[in-house]
């Protein structure tokens, strides 16, 4: 089944590419790039880390203040695309440097100082060049296909136009679609997570960066510990994914503990504490470390770490996940547990997990699977409320029935029954209290159920539109860039075939003329007329010319029908004769009509009536020219066999046309209430429709075509055309082996149609 058309235009790829981007030349050093590239944001670093020449880092010390990377502001500090550069040699893309690049140089222990960005340049950038017909769907692909987080847009020359991130992607789009609101946390959070303790050192976290593939490493410790050293083992302790820390024994040298990553599917251990999350540090951290030229196997984790965290629970929606990235600026969220233990982690690139398109038409099926389970329920409730009314009034039947006896027969206690029987009248008020309450809830479920449906109805409708709109622009404007380009070069074929013909002219009265003074010609002359049989030239010359003539004639007939079929995205309804629209459609299906190897030509007899000009759109009224008389054609393959034993009568197509005045107002039978219409006529003798095909035959995707040669929305679209914009109607007959006849109806005027 197909999305809406709003998802479908949200999924645009224009407004995700981020014009602003970082480029430099690959002589430049490496320093000058860091530089550029981490803009000095902040963050809390011990003074004495900054000086590289002291023998030992003082924690005590005075802080100095750069900007923290979890408070990287998305748009706040620069709109230029965050976390890479475009390397350009002159106008050409060679490379794309991103901070993960940094990183791996970092935990290499490369001298950063010694390079040029031109050095680290590898294998070609993965690019895409830009076209309309692209969608997020598409770069999202290429990140999963190639393990991105950076795609630039190219033209056709190779030039980058901007570039494309899982930030650009998450800003353009704005989830407000209805995953995010129906999905939780825990079924996108990522449960892999490095981490590690806070005295490990920034460059043993850049060594497990790289190591593992990661953006960035979460720095926890154990439930009720404060500042102390612990060794950390890989071993995982519950489902959760929480690690088995131990204190060490011993002193620590200059290795910090290694990192663990969740996981939920390991098996549990017994008596293993809880890791709680204290602060997390980026590839972006890393980057700001390197431009300040500082001492990263001095710096610990637990001096430079983002903190506070903002966290989320594993059943929050994905909707507050978004909102909460936007209003604290921040691309990564933790999530934590019930004791606020970490559980996992959420990042820009979980939430466009939610993209999957098999995912997203799987919760729309869904949706309607529960839609349709509702109704099935409130048809047996309605039904058992039916069942208890007339149970009902059958007992209130049967009470007046004993009370008319009673009175009758027992008069001495008329008093008592008299009680007896303003106490069954209050009841049955009460009961006709609660059937009223069952009637009014009975109505306001049926009033649900009907706006389900009409939601249902609209979301087809969208779909419908949609797909038409895409598919006939797109055919529109390749139709008219192929007659465009066919037009010109034939006009000057055309033009110059009179001039040719008149030099031709010209030049053979010249040869009769000489042939006459000359009749004693030269041996040699005479031997090159034999030679190129002279005579013959004279004779089919003129032919020749003839005939390029009328090929070119033809070729501008075909090229102007071309153009007028192309017209299909007018905003306005112009009067033209529908005679000139269905011979322009016939002529484009002129090849499907023609007698080919094992296929007889179809015969086509016209019957055109009279037609003033009627009041439409053109382009559209040609496209429901073309569903029909393709329809037509395709039930008359089988017929085109020869020897076939459907019919002995050739395969035939019958156009009429003609005018007719029909009533607008039913109520009213005056002769000025008539209208009249434009009557077009479409008759084929294939083998017909069975009732069963004809009861769907207008129903959106409904097709008796094989998979791959029908969408089923020719009819439904031609079905709205006619009807919905133009005021007309369009009808047919049909029975199994006697042929199909359409018959369409459009006022002449749509003004006079309106006035009604």
């Amino acid at each position: 089944m197909q999305t809406t058309g709003l998802l479908f235009e949200s999924l645009a790829l224009e407004p995700a590419i981020d014009p602003n981007f970082l480029t430099v030349e690959p002589i430049t050093p490496l320093r000058e790039v860091l530089a550029l590239m981490s803009q000095f944001r902040s963050c809390m670093l011990p003074s004495s880390n900054l000086d590289q020449g002291s023998k030992e880092a003082n924690l005590s010390t005075q802080k100095t203040s750069c900007c923290s990377q979890e408070w990287e502001a998305l748009g706040t500090v620069d709109d230029t695309a965050a976390g890479c550069v475009l390397v350009m040699d002159k106008s050409q893309l060679v490379g794309v440097f991103t901070e993960r690049d940094i990183v791996k140089l970092t935990a290499a222990g490369l001298p950063l100082a010694n390079f040029k960005i031109g050095d680290c340049m590898g294998q070609p950038p993965i690019t895409l060049t830009k076209s309309q017909a692209e969608d997020i769907f598409t770069v999202l692909e290429l990140f999963r296909q190639h393990q991105i987080r950076h795609l630039p847009i190219v033209n056709e020359q190779g030039q980058p136009l901007g570039i494309v991130t899982h930030d650009s992607i998450r800003r353009a789009l704005q989830p407000v679609n209805l995953l995010t609101q129906l999905r939780q946390v825990e079924e996108i959070m990522t449960t892999e997570v490095i981490c590690t303790v806070a005295t490990a050192s920034v460059l043993q976290i850049a060594k497990l960066m790289t190591q593992h593939q990661v953006s960035c490493i979460v720095i926890t410790q154990e439930r009720g510990l404060e500042t102390k050293e612990w060794q950390v083992e890989t071993q995982p302790i519950d489902a959760q994914g929480c690690l088995d820390l131990r204190e060490a024994d011993h002193d620590l040298d200059d290795e910090y503990p290694s990192s663990v990553a969740l996981s939920s599917s390991q098996s549990p251990i017994a008596n293993t504490p809880e890791l709680i999350p204290v602060g997390i540090v980026t590839e972006r951290d890393i980057l700001q470390f390197q431009a300040m030229e500082l001492d990263l196997s001095r710096m610990l984790a637990k001096d430079v770490m983002s903190t506070p965290l903002f966290r989320l629970s594993p059943s929050d929606s994905l909707w507050k996940a978004h909102e909460k990235m936007l209003l604290h600026h921040v691309r990564r969220l933790i999530v934590t547990g019930s004791r606020g233990e970490l559980v996992g982690l959420v990042s820009q690139t979980s939430l466009l997990k939610v993209l999957n398109p098999s995912q997203m038409y799987g919760v729309i099926e869904i949706l309607q699977h529960v839609l349709e389970e509702r109704t099935s329920q409130l048809k047996k409730t309605n039904e058992q409320l039916r069942h208890e009314i007339v149970e009902r009034r059958r007992a209130e039947t049967a009470l007046l029935q004993a009370h008319a006896q009673l009175k009758v027969q027992v008069e001495q206690r008329t008093a008592q029954l008299t009680a007896a029987n303003e106490q069954l009248k209050q009841d049955i008020h009460k009961r006709q209290q609660i059937e009223a309450a069952l009637r009014e809830s009975e109505a306001k479920s049926r009033t649900q159920a009907t706006k389900l449906t009409l939601t249902l109805e609209k979301l087809h409708s969208y779909q419908t539109q949609l797909i038409q709109k895409e598919k006939m622009s797109s055919l529109g404007q390749l139709v008219a860039g192929v007659a465009h380009e066919i037009n010109n070069p034939i006009n000057f074929v055309y033009g110059n075939i009179a001039y040719a013909n008149q030099y031709i002219q010209d030049i053979m009265e010249l040869l009769q003329q000489y042939e006459q003074q000359y009749p004693e010609q030269v041996p040699e002359i005479w031997e090159k007329a034999q030679k190129i049989d002279l005579d013959f030239v004279k004779n089919d010359l003129p032919k020749l010319f003839k005939s390029m003539k009328l090929g070119a004639e033809r070729i501008r007939d075909l090229v102007l029908s071309l153009r007028n079929f192309s017209r299909l995205d007018e905003a306005e309804m112009k009067s033209v004769y529908l005679h000139q629209g269905i011979d322009n459609t016939l002529l484009i299906l002129q090849n499907r009509l023609k007698a080919t190897p094992g296929r007889s030509e179809i015969r086509l007899v016209k019957k055109y009536g009279h037609l003033p000009k009627v009041e439409c759109y053109s382009g559209q009224i040609n496209q429901v020219f073309m569903n029909l008389l393709s329809n037509a054609i395709d039930a008359l393959e089988e017929l085109r066999i020869p020897n076939s034993q459907v019919s002995v009568d050739p395969p035939t197509i019958t156009i009429s046309t003609g005018l007719k005045e029909v009533n607008n107002d039913k109520n009213n039978a005056k002769p000025s209430s008539l209208i009249p219409h434009a009557v077009i006529t479409i008759t084929d003798n294939g083998s017909g429709m069975t009732e069963a095909v004809r009861r769907h035959l207008f129903d959106p995707f409904f097709t008796t075509k094989s998979v791959g040669k029908g969408t089923g929305l020719g009819l439904s679209i031609s079905y709205q055309i006619v009807v919905e914009k133009h005021n007309g109607c369009i009808e047919f007959t049909s029975a199994l082996g006697q042929g199909t006849e359409f018959e369409i109806s459009i006022p002449i005027s749509q003004r006079q149609h309106s006035q009604w």
